[in-house]
């Protein structure tokens, strides 16, 4: 915590840190490469607009969250608030943590708009989802665009057993957007102790009933499809066709096969896994991106003498 008034601290700030001009930002901008663009502003402000590809660090959070976020201490940093004052305070706590090309945006987001420079203002998000997400969007890798990608993600997940359950309640609750839900079977006690999606009071019922729900009470955002069923040769294609990706959750090979000739065919994503005692697999094919397929790895099925569930 810093000594002295505001204004003190703000006098000490306009002396000991680089305002950059908007145009010097904007031909940083458009280049690309290198300026890291840091937005502190409150979740409010960001969605009414922000600057592309901006991470996302609220003001008082700076100094708990840039040590992982901005790990690189000598690469430009540039932070930017509403009209540039907040963040040029922020710039002198970088630099006394070690920042060696923290700058500050002169006139903040007030000033890029002013000169006409883009905004992201279409398709953004509401100020509930920046709030609920907001642990994701401060992730470089993710921030903004990524989370509004998720939340037009569809993902089918097969099995609402061990792994179907984990990864339908983490899917669900990182916003994506449409959860698939394939099971043909009922929830018994023996399920519990693993099978995070259900409870005892949903004892007897469709697995993809109580998945439904709980799912739901996660995240009600998440639209989720069931399908109380098995997946068939004659069905598999036409149930994974509508989703973008195809999560495996499921305990035999049969289906394993069929769902990686199905996602081939529909040309998605396959996301294996299998996991038994204390051992695990998982393995994403994707041939149209260029990878194999489960068959190019194991062309037949393993004899079932040989597959310990």
């Amino acid at each position: 915590m810093r000594e002295g008034s505001y204004q003190e601290i703000l006098e000490e700030a306009r002396l000991k840190v680089r305002q950059m001009p908007v145009e010097e930002a904007y031909r940083l901008f458009r280049n690309g490469k290198g300026t890291i663009f840091v937005d502190i502003r409150e979740p409010g402000e960001v969605s009414l607009g922000y600057i592309k590809g901006s991470v996302f660090i609220r003001g008082d959070e700076l100094e708990m969250q840039a040590r992982h976020l901005l790990p690189d201490k000598n690469a430009p940093i540039l932070l930017y608030c509403g009209k540039g004052v907040r963040s040029l305070i922020m710039v002198l706590t970088l630099k006394e943590m070690g920042y060696t090309d923290a700058r500050n945006l002169a006139g903040g987001i007030e000033a890029w708009k002013a000169a006409g420079y883009e905004v992201v203002t279409d398709g953004l998000l509401t100020l509930e989802q920046l709030t609920h997400y907001s642990r994701q969007i401060i992730i470089r890798e993710i921030g903004v665009e990524g989370q509004s990608k998720l939340l037009e993600a569809k993902v089918l997940v097969v099995g609402a057993g061990g792994l179907g359950s984990s990864a339908a309640m983490y899917l669900a609750a990182s916003g994506v957007g449409t959860l698939g839900i394939v099971d043909f079977d009922r929830v018994d006690e023996s399920n519990l102790n693993r099978q995070v999606l259900h409870r005892y009071s949903d004892v007897g019922r469709p697995k993809v009933e109580s998945a439904k729900e709980t799912v739901s009470r996660l995240n009600p955002e998440v639209k989720v499809i069931t399908h109380k069923g098995r997946l068939t040769p004659e069905n598999a294609l036409d149930i994974i066709r509508d989703f973008d990706i195809v999560l495996d959750g499921s305990d035999n090979f049969p289906t394993k096969y069929l769902l990686n000739d199905a996602s081939y065919f529909a040309g998605i994503p396959y996301v294996f896994g299998a996991a038994v005692r204390f051992e695990g697999q998982a393995s994403v094919f994707y041939p149209k991106g260029g990878g194999p397929c489960l068959r190019c790895m194991m062309p037949t099925p393993p004899r079932e003498e040989l597959v310990p569930t």
